[in-house]
């Protein structure tokens, strides 16, 4: 799941699942505010829509931003225990960099 701006500076979160070696972009979505609770809500719908049972899951990727770190802490690890959150670097070194 990552977040990012397009070029009409609209929100846009990406998400992707991977299994057995393939990766499918499953979900599109632009939104008006991202913070914690929007980036949940996004990701809980895709899961329903895809009739995607929590306990599937043993990863979830994503970049270091902030309430992206407290989605995880705050929120899904509680539904999903079983769950690693695995943030990706290429967002930190682009902040240093």
């Amino acid at each position: 799941m990552d977040e990012t701006t397009n070029t009409y500076q609209r929100s846009v979160v990406n998400t992707l699942f991977t299994y057995h070696k393939n990766t499918k972009l499953v979900s599109v979505d632009f939104l008006s505010y991202v913070n914690n609770v929007t980036i949940g809500q996004t990701f809980i719908s895709i899961l329903l829509k895809y009739d995607v049972s929590i306990t599937s899951f043993y990863f979830f990727l994503s970049d270091s931003a902030t309430y992206m770190k407290k989605y995880y802490k705050d929120i899904l690890h509680s539904l999903m225990t079983q769950l690693i959150h695995i943030p990706y670097y290429a967002y930190i070194l682009n902040l240093i960099g």
